[in-house]
Protein backbone atom coordinates (compact mmCIF):
# COMPACT_ATOMS: atom_id res chain seq x y z
CA UNK A 1 0.00 0.00 0.00
CA UNK A 2 1.36 3.44 -0.87
CA UNK A 3 0.44 6.80 0.56
CA UNK A 4 -0.93 9.36 -1.83
CA UNK A 5 -1.60 13.02 -1.25
CA UNK A 6 -5.23 13.98 -0.93
CA UNK A 7 -6.56 16.07 -3.81
CA UNK A 8 -6.02 19.79 -3.21
CA UNK A 9 -3.56 19.19 -0.36
CA UNK A 10 0.21 19.24 -0.59
CA UNK A 11 1.98 16.08 0.49
CA UNK A 12 2.66 15.93 4.22
CA UNK A 13 6.15 16.81 5.34
CA UNK A 14 7.48 14.77 8.15
CA UNK A 15 8.75 16.75 11.07
CA UNK A 16 10.80 15.69 13.98
CA UNK A 17 8.84 15.63 17.21
CA UNK A 18 9.52 18.69 19.39
CA UNK A 19 12.10 18.16 22.06
CA UNK A 20 10.87 18.10 25.62
CA UNK A 21 13.66 20.27 26.99
CA UNK A 22 13.83 24.04 26.92
CA UNK A 23 16.49 25.68 24.84
CA UNK A 24 19.10 27.66 26.79
CA UNK A 25 17.78 30.93 25.30
CA UNK A 26 14.20 30.15 26.35
CA UNK A 27 15.27 29.09 29.81
CA UNK A 28 17.35 32.26 30.23
CA UNK A 29 14.46 34.44 29.01
CA UNK A 30 12.02 32.73 31.36
CA UNK A 31 14.33 33.09 34.35
CA UNK A 32 15.09 36.73 33.45
CA UNK A 33 11.37 37.57 33.32
CA UNK A 34 10.78 35.95 36.72
CA UNK A 35 13.78 37.86 38.10
CA UNK A 36 12.39 41.10 36.67
CA UNK A 37 9.07 40.43 38.43
CA UNK A 38 10.90 40.00 41.74
CA UNK A 39 13.02 43.05 41.03
CA UNK A 40 9.95 45.17 40.26
CA UNK A 41 8.54 44.25 43.67
CA UNK A 42 11.83 44.72 45.52
CA UNK A 43 12.69 48.02 43.83
CA UNK A 44 9.21 49.53 43.96
CA UNK A 45 10.50 52.73 45.60
CA UNK A 46 12.95 53.34 42.75
CA UNK A 47 10.20 52.72 40.19
CA UNK A 48 8.04 55.26 42.04
CA UNK A 49 10.91 57.76 41.93
CA UNK A 50 11.23 57.23 38.17
CA UNK A 51 7.47 57.73 37.77
CA UNK A 52 7.70 61.01 39.72
CA UNK A 53 10.57 62.21 37.52
CA UNK A 54 8.67 61.26 34.34
CA UNK A 55 5.54 62.91 35.67
CA UNK A 56 7.48 66.14 36.28
CA UNK A 57 8.30 66.22 32.58
CA UNK A 58 4.74 65.28 31.53
CA UNK A 59 3.16 67.86 33.84
CA UNK A 60 5.43 70.63 32.57
CA UNK A 61 4.45 69.87 28.98
CA UNK A 62 0.79 69.06 29.68
CA UNK A 63 -0.10 71.92 32.01
CA UNK A 64 2.27 74.69 31.03
CA UNK A 65 3.20 75.35 34.66
CA UNK A 66 6.55 74.62 36.30
CA UNK A 67 6.78 71.04 37.56
CA UNK A 68 9.41 68.56 38.65
CA UNK A 69 10.27 65.94 41.21
CA UNK A 70 12.44 65.92 44.29
CA UNK A 71 15.50 63.70 43.89
CA UNK A 72 15.22 60.48 45.90
CA UNK A 73 11.49 61.01 46.43
CA UNK A 74 8.35 59.63 44.84
CA UNK A 75 6.81 63.11 44.87
CA UNK A 76 6.07 65.21 41.84
CA UNK A 77 5.40 68.90 42.37
CA UNK A 78 3.87 71.59 40.22
CA UNK A 79 3.31 75.27 40.87
CA UNK A 80 -0.18 76.36 39.85
CA UNK A 81 0.22 79.70 41.59
CA UNK A 82 3.41 81.71 42.16
CA UNK A 83 3.92 81.49 45.92
CA UNK A 84 3.04 77.82 46.35
CA UNK A 85 3.50 74.31 45.08
CA UNK A 86 1.31 71.24 45.06
CA UNK A 87 2.95 67.88 45.62
CA UNK A 88 1.53 64.56 44.47
CA UNK A 89 3.02 61.53 46.20
CA UNK A 90 3.09 58.35 44.14
CA UNK A 91 2.21 55.78 46.78
CA UNK A 92 2.70 52.00 46.52
CA UNK A 93 -1.01 51.79 45.65
CA UNK A 94 -0.60 54.19 42.73
CA UNK A 95 2.58 52.86 41.14
CA UNK A 96 2.81 50.87 37.92
CA UNK A 97 5.21 48.38 39.54
CA UNK A 98 2.44 46.18 40.92
CA UNK A 99 0.52 46.31 37.64
CA UNK A 100 3.54 45.21 35.59
CA UNK A 101 4.39 42.15 37.72
CA UNK A 102 1.50 39.94 36.47
CA UNK A 103 2.40 40.74 32.86
CA UNK A 104 6.02 39.71 33.52
CA UNK A 105 4.91 36.42 35.06
CA UNK A 106 2.42 35.58 32.30
CA UNK A 107 5.11 36.36 29.72
CA UNK A 108 7.50 34.01 31.53
CA UNK A 109 4.81 31.31 31.42
CA UNK A 110 4.25 31.90 27.70
CA UNK A 111 7.98 31.57 27.04
CA UNK A 112 8.05 28.41 29.16
CA UNK A 113 5.18 26.96 27.09
CA UNK A 114 7.22 27.55 23.92
CA UNK A 115 5.44 30.49 22.35
CA UNK A 116 7.67 32.18 19.77
CA UNK A 117 9.89 34.51 21.83
CA UNK A 118 9.15 37.60 19.80
CA UNK A 119 5.39 37.48 20.41
CA UNK A 120 5.35 37.42 24.24
CA UNK A 121 8.15 39.97 24.50
CA UNK A 122 6.39 42.32 22.06
CA UNK A 123 3.13 41.88 23.98
CA UNK A 124 4.94 42.65 27.24
CA UNK A 125 6.58 45.78 25.82
CA UNK A 126 3.24 47.06 24.48
CA UNK A 127 1.47 46.40 27.80
CA UNK A 128 4.18 48.11 29.87
CA UNK A 129 4.18 51.16 27.61
CA UNK A 130 0.39 51.42 27.84
CA UNK A 131 0.35 50.98 31.63
CA UNK A 132 3.02 53.64 32.15
CA UNK A 133 1.35 55.97 29.64
CA UNK A 134 -2.09 55.67 31.23
CA UNK A 135 -0.64 56.20 34.70
CA UNK A 136 1.05 59.39 33.51
CA UNK A 137 -2.27 60.48 31.96
CA UNK A 138 -3.92 59.85 35.33
CA UNK A 139 -1.40 62.08 37.12
CA UNK A 140 -1.80 64.74 34.44
CA UNK A 141 -5.59 64.59 34.84
CA UNK A 142 -5.27 65.08 38.59
CA UNK A 143 -3.12 68.15 37.93
CA UNK A 144 -5.65 69.52 35.42
CA UNK A 145 -8.45 69.12 37.97
CA UNK A 146 -6.37 70.84 40.67
CA UNK A 147 -5.59 73.70 38.30
CA UNK A 148 -9.26 74.06 37.37
CA UNK A 149 -11.01 73.41 40.69
CA UNK A 150 -8.47 74.15 43.41
CA UNK A 151 -6.44 71.81 45.53
CA UNK A 152 -9.06 70.11 47.74
CA UNK A 153 -11.94 69.52 45.32
CA UNK A 154 -9.67 69.20 42.30
CA UNK A 155 -7.65 66.43 43.94
CA UNK A 156 -10.78 64.64 45.09
CA UNK A 157 -12.50 64.67 41.69
CA UNK A 158 -9.32 64.20 39.69
CA UNK A 159 -7.93 61.34 41.76
CA UNK A 160 -11.07 59.56 42.91
CA UNK A 161 -13.36 59.76 39.91
CA UNK A 162 -11.38 60.59 36.78
CA UNK A 163 -8.16 58.93 37.96
CA UNK A 164 -9.92 55.67 38.82
CA UNK A 165 -11.65 55.58 35.44
CA UNK A 166 -8.35 56.19 33.64
CA UNK A 167 -6.67 53.41 35.65
CA UNK A 168 -9.43 50.91 34.84
CA UNK A 169 -9.43 51.92 31.16
CA UNK A 170 -5.64 51.74 31.01
CA UNK A 171 -5.46 48.32 32.62
CA UNK A 172 -8.26 46.95 30.42
CA UNK A 173 -6.68 48.28 27.22
CA UNK A 174 -3.24 47.00 28.27
CA UNK A 175 -4.67 43.57 28.93
CA UNK A 176 -6.55 43.57 25.61
CA UNK A 177 -3.49 44.61 23.59
CA UNK A 178 -1.34 42.10 25.46
CA UNK A 179 -3.78 39.29 24.73
CA UNK A 180 -4.18 40.18 21.06
CA UNK A 181 -0.43 40.39 20.44
CA UNK A 182 0.31 37.26 22.46
CA UNK A 183 -2.43 35.08 20.98
CA UNK A 184 -2.48 36.22 17.37
CA UNK A 185 -1.62 33.64 14.80
CA UNK A 186 1.21 34.14 12.34
CA UNK A 187 0.33 35.22 8.83
CA UNK A 188 -0.96 32.42 6.63
CA UNK A 189 1.34 31.03 4.00
CA UNK A 190 0.45 32.14 0.48
CA UNK A 191 -1.48 29.62 -1.59
CA UNK A 192 0.39 27.96 -4.39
Amino acid sequence: MTAAALPGRPPARHRRPPSRSLSPVRLAACLALCALALLAFAEMSRIREFEAWLSGVVLTVGTGVPAGSWPGSATVWFAPFPPGQVGLVITPDCTVALLIIPFLLVTAAAVWMRAPLRRPLTALAAAVILIVGFNQLRLLTVAWFILGMGTASGFYWGHTLAGSLITVLGLASSLAVYGVVLLRRGSAAPAR
